[in-house]
């Protein structure tokens, strides 16, 4: 059997099944690749290549990478995400933070120093991107007929 590390809770499994307030931790020496899902509380300090779902609140700490989706109820991110994140409660992204992609969420905060390079939704799902619009020519690119200075048939 593998023992697992719970923050706050010793050892895993506990000798009783019912614990009160999990936490799971992915520590920095840790490279996950896979999609996690997870109904208590996650907190990442080593990398990810796959989509974190979780029922707790989320945090991707200083150094700690994520590239997938991130969602759950509050995320906090200090590291990196590249990927969509959804936040039915909060999101928050620190002077630190990162995150390349769109983000759906209820609440946002970023701090000054913080970065969010996509679309941001609130309130609702992440819209898909639009189909790109079919280009019209300008007047000034549309061909004219050639203009001759020769005088019509029959003289004017």
């Amino acid at each position: 059997m593998v023992a697992v590390e719970r923050v706050g809770e010793g050892l895993w499994p506990p000798e009783s099944k019912h614990v009160s307030n999990p936490q799971n931790y992915i520590t920095e020496d840790t490279t996950i690749k896979g999609s996690i899902t997870t109904a208590s509380s996650l907190t990442i300090a080593g990398a990810i290549e796959g989509d974190v779902n979780a029922g707790g609140e989320i945090t991707v700490l200083d150094d700690a990478f994520v590239k997938g989706d991130v969602s759950g109820p509050n995320v906090k991110i200090l590291g990196k995400v590249e990927g969509r994140v959804s936040a039915t409660g909060r999101l928050e992204i620190s002077a630190t933070g990162q995150v390349i992609g769109d983000i759906s969420v209820r609440a946002l905060h970023i701090e000054e120093g913080g970065t969010l390079q996509g679309e941001c939704n609130m309130g609702g799902k992440v819209a898909p991107k639009p189909a790109p619009k079919p280009s019209v020519p300008s007047p000034a690119s549309t061909p004219r007929p050639a203009v001759s200075n020769v005088p019509p048939p029959g003289g004017a």
